[in-house]
């Protein structure tokens, strides 16, 4: 009985201490799980999440004293934590943080020549200013640091500040009298956006797109269009390895006149007309906009009155989407398993054997193609994918997800995906990597966009066209695939097939 006194209080203690460990050691494995919802798939740490994150260790401090420095929860221990615990993982992944980012500095640019004008007419359907004030407001964070350029003949400072540009009822006049309108210097605009775009800046640039310079009557348009092309070779050297430039088409009403290449004189036209928004900003900068929580409305162009389409102009992998080989999808066709230790990501498979029936092989690649400034024709179409393999592979289809592909056994591969890539092969004969890219090229939309010849504003296609927009286009797209690797390419996924 003594003795037995003697050990309860140890037993006790003992008991307690466990408790407390055991605890904690739950409170620990929550955590994880909780990193993994919000960072498996797409390699974030943004706003929304750390605010989960905080949350929850602040509910639980006791159990995470090591992340707490005098009180206050120590960001840079946790940021450290994750960044541990997901390279320790298989396979390991590169976590980023978008949290406590300072918000980017805007530089809006408004191209003020005699054919912008009348955009925004008295007569038309406001479409024009609409779109550039939903833009500019879905900006996060205060428009005092932001700035307004008035661009022609030159580059001038609009006087009276974002504020009151964005509430002027009549944009262009109140922008009258800065600088040139007969004229567009587009060299020295784009050197601008190229160059002056700081790395906690982003350059909006709102233009036709014409190029024209003075004295362009009686020229031969094929010099115009080389002389466009020259200078946008001559301007986009090696600072386009550093940075990334959304081209978004827009189309809106148009009232007054327009000046064609080799006229004078304008011609009166009344209709519609395209113009584009251009955005440029560092890769890393163009990457957040996509990533950043604060930035997710102001990036939904496709929402803007007046959208058609769009186009990023980007050196390489500028996107790393979060992709699985599914293991149970209704179209798989053959035999396969997915190699050991890779959690619920799967990027290797073996024991690939085709299909008794038909002959081949089918797997279901699941995708996340969200958040990324591209058209989704563009990203839905398996022309612009190349496929890297030393046996013939092809991507048959791309489709969204349905909700007969949302099954309790593959649920913890979609991750985030958006969409099936349906993989064919008529048989794989030995080990080999894959390699899909989504390659970046020209897209069609901008010959389709493209004239010749525009003097006659009520002839067919003029409603839709620019003068000269794939020569210009195509001389940006030469210096980028230049300071490319090869072929310039968005996004790459990597798989293996072993025997």
């Amino acid at each position: 009985m003594k003795t037995m006194k003697k050990i309860a209080p140890v037993a006790l203690l003992l008991a307690f201490v466990l408790c407390l460990s055991g605890c904690g050691h739950n409170g620990k494995k929550e955590f994880n799980r909780m990193l993994l919802e919000l960072a498996d798939a797409d390699q974030l740490i943004d706003a929304d999440d750390w605010a989960k994150l905080e949350t929850f260790l602040d509910e639980q401090k006791a159990n995470f004293r090591e992340f707490y420095k005098d009180g206050e929860l120590d960001v840079d221990e946790v940021k450290e934590y994750v960044e541990d615990f997901f390279e320790s993982r298989r396979p390991p992944k590169d976590i980023q943080f978008a949290v406590g980012k300072k918000t980017l500095n805007v530089n809006f640019y408004l191209e003020r020549s005699g054919s912008m004008v009348p955009y925004d007419a008295s007569n038309g359907d406001g479409s024009f200013k609409a779109a550039i004030v939903k833009m500019l407001n879905n900006l996060p964070g205060d428009n005092a640091d932001h700035h307004i350029y008035v661009v022609n003949s030159e580059i001038n400072e609009y006087p009276k500040g974002f504020a009151k540009f964005i509430s002027d009822s009549n944009i262009f006049e109140a922008t009258k009298g800065i600088g040139d309108a007969s004229s567009t210097d587009f060299g020295a605009i784009f050197e601008q956006l190229l160059n002056k775009t700081g790395d906690d800046e982003l350059s909006i640039l709102v233009t036709d797109m014409i190029y024209s310079t003075k004295n362009m009557v009686g020229v031969n348009p094929q010099k115009v269009f080389a002389e466009a092309q020259g200078m946008t070779n001559a301007v986009f050297k090696s600072q386009v390895k550093d940075k990334g430039m959304l081209i978004v088409k827009m189309n809106g009403t148009y009232s007054g006149p327009y000046y064609p290449y080799n006229s004078a004189g304008g011609q009166s036209y009344t209709g519609r007309r395209p113009y584009y928004i251009v955005i440029v900003g560092s890769n890393a900068n163009i990457a957040r906009l996509t990533r950043d929580s604060g930035y997710t409305t102001f990036c939904k162009f496709s929402e803007l009155k007046g959208y058609e389409n769009m186009y990023l102009f980007e050196t390489d992998d500028v996107y790393k989407p979060y992709y699985s080989l599914l293991l149970e999808s209704d179209v798989i066709r053959g035999r396969f398993r997915a190699c050991h230790g890779q959690g619920d990501q799967i990027k290797d498979i073996e024991n690939l054997e085709v299909d008794r029936n038909s002959g081949d092989l089918r797997l279901a690649l699941a995708v996340d193609l969200g958040g990324m400034l591209i058209d989704e024709g563009y990203l839905t179409d398996v022309k612009n994918y190349q496929v890297e393999a030393d046996d013939k592979l092809e991507i048959k289809e791309i489709r969204k997800i349905e909700q007969k592909d949302v099954t309790p056994a593959e649920r913890k591969h979609l991750g985030k995906a958006t969409h099936i890539f349906v993989l064919e092969s008529e048989g794989i004969k030995h080990a080999q990597d894959v390699e899909i890219k989504l390659m970046n090229r020209l897209p069609d939309w901008v010959d389709d966009s493209s004239s010749d010849d525009d003097t006659n504003v009520g002839g067919a296609g003029f409603a839709n066209t620019t003068f000269g927009l794939k020569y210009l286009l195509q001389g940006i797209y030469d210096s980028y695939r230049k300071n490319a690797k090869g072929e310039p390419y968005y996004f790459e996924i990597e798989l293996e097939f072993k025997r």
